[in-house]
């Protein structure tokens, strides 16, 4: 699917923020650990939250919108194989090895789907699910996962990286195995802590010490009802999109608190901003002078690889030489070939790590032939049309974005990527004032 975009069209008003991506999936799958009815409030409406809900209903869940954006599921499961062609459509998928072996001693799921950011491995996710008594083995021939267990036990876990994912699988398999668990260097994103809180008011016993978690486990959790955070990424997107238009567009829904290093780097950049605690509305009001700001990605609290994108084309539209080092994801740059189509100018620039092995969070090896960092030039240069291809969720916000305020009219494949974690974005874009249209790939 393309996006057809005019651009130069002045944006102004105002937009919401939506349910948080990476909070709403990972409740879903905790809601079957739990007996009864769960209802999830602020679930964004967008391709992953839908697959997911495909694999639940398959499963012999029960998972169904029942208000514009509440989610109901009553946990029914009857099945302990996801296949391939539905687990391939979103990477969460592997977390339902919880609810599965605990519902059925057995579990069997493929490899996951979702962004391609580099090799991703779930050697880190079968580490914990092993760690807590399962076995698993994977048969190369068939791309599945065949995990068993026997019975839970309670268990204690050192993440030697930080792992948002890999925490959110040890955090549901400890809250139902029976008996003190404990997690250390774990994550500390705010969508670790809506999971916790969730599960606490299922019946779980979950308490967070610095870097360590404290588990004790229970056997009956039963459904609850929650209110999903809103979404920081989507946050970030729209307040450089108000930077890159004068401040003309106000971005309701925003919580500071997850938005801390993000709004430290915008007063780095000379880029001035009002926040109502009220209201939850946040105002870019002066962007005359873009200092140009160097970023490093890292585990939360560090600055967010998902924001890097959108950091990128903001560095553009700034005075000098920015250089944005990515170290949670081996292979995130794949949007720069493709803003280059646009004008902008950036390159692929060598970093001296002394120890990479530490500083970057997936699997480093000697043989690593990526470069891990970007250095975006600067300046008044004039952004033309072009056509691009999205090549993951926030590289593509980053692509309709740079069409919308290049001049004349671009084309963006891949819009199905974009739409898998911005909820009725053409929608929200128009109503800014965007001129937007679909147009099926040919």
């Amino acid at each position: 699917m393309d996006y057809i975009i005019t651009g130069g069209k002045k944006l102004s008003g105002t937009i919401e923020v939506a349910g948080a991506k990476n909070a709403a999936l990972k409740l879903i799958v905790a809601s079957l650990l739990c007996s009864g009815r769960t209802v999830l409030h602020n679930v964004p409406r967008i391709r992953d939250v839908e697959a997911l809900v495909d694999i639940v209903n398959y499963l012999g869940g029960e998972a169904k919108f029942t208000g514009e954006n509440t989610l109901t599921i009553e946990n029914k499961l009857q099945k302990n194989r996801i296949p391939l062609e539905i687990a391939g459509k979103t990477r969460v998928s592997f977390l339902l090895i919880a609810p599965l072996l605990f519902t059925f001693g057995k579990a069997v799921i493929p490899n996951p789907g979702g962004c391609r950011l580099g090799k991703r491995p779930v050697d880190r996710l079968v580490k914990v699910v092993e760690e807590f008594g399962a076995k698993v083995e994977y048969n190369s021939e068939d791309g599945f996962y065949y995990a068993s267990l026997d019975k839970a036990r309670a268990f204690e876990f050192s993440f030697n990286k930080k792992t948002q994912v890999g925490t959110e699988l040890a955090i549901m398999l400890s809250a139902k195995s029976v008996g003190q668990s404990i997690l250390h260097n774990v994550a500390l994103e705010p969508e670790v802590d809506d999971l916790i809180a969730y599960l606490n008011a299922t019946g779980a016993n979950l308490v967070r010490r610095g870097q360590d978690l404290i588990a004790h486990g229970v056997n009956d959790l039963r459904g609850s009802e929650f209110t999903v955070q809103a979404d920081r990424n989507e946050a970030v997107s729209f307040i450089i999109l108000s930077a890159l238009f004068g401040g003309s567009i106000k971005v309701k829904n925003v919580n500071l608190e997850h938005l801390q290093t993000f709004t430290a780097m915008l007063t780095k950049a000379s880029i001035d901003f009002t926040y109502n605690k009220l209201t939850k509305v946040f105002e870019v009001t002066n962007v005359k002078d873009i200092r140009a700001v160097d970023v490093q990605t890292g585990p939360h609290p560090g600055f967010m690889t998902d924001w890097q994108p959108m950091w990128a084309l903001l560095m553009a539209r700034a005075k000098g030489e920015a250089i944005i080092h990515e170290t949670v994801f081996e292979d995130r740059f794949g949007y720069v070939a493709e803003l280059r189509k646009f004008g902008v100018r950036l390159d692929f620039i060598d970093i001296k790590v002394t120890n990479p092995a530490e500083i970057y969070q997936f699997n480093w090896t000697t043989e690593h032939e990526n470069k891990q960092a970007v250095k975006i030039y600067g300046g008044a240069h004039e952004l033309h049309n072009a056509y691009a291809h999205m090549t993951d969720i926030r590289a593509g916000a980053c692509l309709l974005f740079v069409a919308l305020i290049a001049t004349g009219t671009s084309v963006v494949s891949g819009a199905e990527q974009i739409e898998r974690g911005y909820e009725k974005l053409i929608t929200r874009m128009e109503k800014l004032g965007a001129e937007i249209s679909i147009g099926d790939k040919s």
